[in-house]
């Protein structure tokens, strides 16, 4: 009975030794999978490594067996750290550190070491065993995000823009030397400081930015970003800075709660002053155009009366029977130079009437065939006395919306230009292109004069620019060109030019045509 007893006590106690064992066998394949594991002896020779270390390290495991742990040694940290270690350890006590080790192909590896002693019945140390975590991912990781923060930092403390942050309560938690530098502030002014109340109001002073509408408090109330250019922020002496400001939400939660801000401003102050100088410099070209204008009306005025007179005047004198041939030629030489001068005159009054807004207009529906007529009736004998011939286009039959008086103007002074400035015996060929789509139709005046240069054609229709002709033969002021284009624009329509010198010049101007009108053949 004795005997059956033992036996059945030693089957427990072998049950549970294996069961023991294969606990033991279960945790260890656990470290394994996880840890790089190695042993050694007293002296620190390896006696045993697991498979995670032979794959971290490239090493086999014969390769490992029997050396010191100084084969993964990687020289980057001093040897004191080693001396502490050793010393820890052979006193019986727990190591635990980050360290560096070299790969068998002199590549690093970063680990989380713990060694632990193993003493035996002398309480000496007998085994070292070493447990590893491979964090080789998390410090590269970790150097990448330091030298990002790094860049991040130069690049604040480089940029031209301020820029500061703030928490969840609205608290500056960073800000960098140019928002500090426009700002008027010390940077241990702010730090820590609401920056509402630095930047937005102050109980001293009167808020430009009512509590409510600054946007670093709203981006913190609901994470939203913002942007506006019409934003002021008040500097440490008072004054304020006129900026514009972006405002973006940081480390913030799907609710929006625990929101950081990150604002960027620029300073606008400059850009302020130039916009209000601008202003006044314009408010003060107005004015001074409309001077002009009033002022070229009122001598307009007062120039027709006395030309009149000697008009006047003159065309008695011209029907005197008792002057002589060469008294009649002294006559006729000042009623042309007056009629001259009063159509330069005519011409600088609708100008002034143009540029003051004073011309009205009352457009109408124009036949143009018939309008084309009576323009070329009117420049046809300018023409013969030059040998100027026309090429005329067939008959369009099409309506024009405009105004007739001067639409009939601006037609005129094209063709009275294609012939002043046509060579003798010249030609010049009217076109009539319509744009049925756009319900238009372009009137080209081409002339075989001596053309235009490219870098010229820019300044043709700017008041009194004749383009070098003012010594020339041909007399004008450069106005008419000028009034031609307001008068075509103010119907609605363009004016435009192309040349080629040598060659000649196509002047056109392109106007709408009359809506009720239904078909238009333009014959060819």
């Amino acid at each position: 009975m004795r005997e059956e007893l033992t036996d059945s006590s030693q089957q427990q106690q072998i049950s549970d030794l294996q069961l023991n064992i294969s606990r033991y066998e279960q945790l260890r394949h656990a470290i394994d999978q996880h840890a790089i594991v190695s042993a050694t002896d007293e002296h620190g020779t390896i006696v045993e490594v697991n498979d995670t270390f032979c794959t971290v390290s490239g090493y086999n495991r014969s390769e490992l067996i029997g050396q010191n742990h100084r084969i993964v040694k990687s020289g980057i940290h001093p040897d004191s750290l080693y001396r502490e270690m050793w010393g820890t350890i052979t006193k019986g006590g727990v190591w635990q550190g980050t360290v560096c080790n070299r790969r068998k192909d002199g590549g690093y590896y970063w680990v989380e070491a713990t060694i632990v002693p193993i003493m035996d019945e002398q309480r000496r140390p007998w085994r070292y065993i070493s447990i590893r975590t491979d964090i080789t991912a998390v410090k590269q990781a970790h150097e990448q995000l330091t030298l990002e923060l790094e860049r991040t930092h130069a690049l604040l403390e480089a940029l031209g823009e301020g820029v500061f942050g703030v928490d969840h309560l609205g608290v500056c938690t960073f800000i960098n030397p140019a928002a500090l530098a426009m700002l008027g502030y010390e940077q241990d002014e702010v730090l820590g400081k609401n920056t509402h109340r630095l930047f937005h109001c102050s109980v001293d002073r009167t808020a430009r930015v009512p509590e409510g509408e600054c946007p670093v408090c709203d981006t913190l109330k609901d994470g939203l970003p913002r942007k506006t250019d019409d934003n002021n922020l008040f500097c440490k002496d008072g004054s304020y800075l006129p900026v514009s400001l972006s405002v973006s939400p940081i480390g913030c939660s799907d609710s929006g709660s625990g929101c950081g801000v990150v604002a960027v401003f620029r300073d606008l102050s400059r850009r302020k002053a130039m916009e209000t100088g601008l202003i006044t410099a314009r408010d003060e070209a107005q004015a001074a155009n409309r001077a002009k204008s009033l002022f070229l009306s009122n001598m307009s005025h007062e120039l027709r009366t006395p030309l009149n007179a000697i008009l006047g005047f003159g065309q008695i004198l011209e029907a005197d029977q008792t002057l002589k041939p060469d008294q009649l030629d002294s006559v006729q030489e000042i009623t042309d130079a007056g009629g001259h001068l009063l159509e330069l005159v005519d011409e600088v009054l609708d100008l002034a009437r143009i540029e003051s807004g004073r011309l009205v207009l009352m457009p109408k529906p124009i036949p143009l065939d018939e309008l084309m007529d009576e323009c070329l009736a009117l420049t046809t004998p300018q023409a013969a006395n030059r040998g100027i011939s026309f090429n005329l286009p067939a008959i369009s039959g099409c309506m024009l919306y405009a105004d007739r008086t001067r639409l009939k103007q601006t037609l005129v002074n094209l063709l009275s230009n294609a012939v002043k400035y046509n060579r003798p015996n010249g030609q010049i060929r009217l076109e009539y292109e319509l744009l049925p789509v756009e319900r238009r139709i372009r009137i080209h005046v081409h002339d075989t004069g001596a053309g235009i240069a490219s870098d010229q054609l820019s300044e043709l229709f700017q008041p009194f620019h004749r383009l070098g002709q003012e010594l020339g033969e041909v007399e004008g002021t450069g106005i008419g060109l000028a009034i031609t284009k307001q008068l075509v624009e103010a119907m609605g329509g363009t004016v435009g030019v192309t040349s080629t010198l040598g060659v000649g010049s196509d002047f056109w101007l392109e106007l709408p045509l009359e809506e009720r009108q239904t078909a238009m053949v333009m014959p060819s």
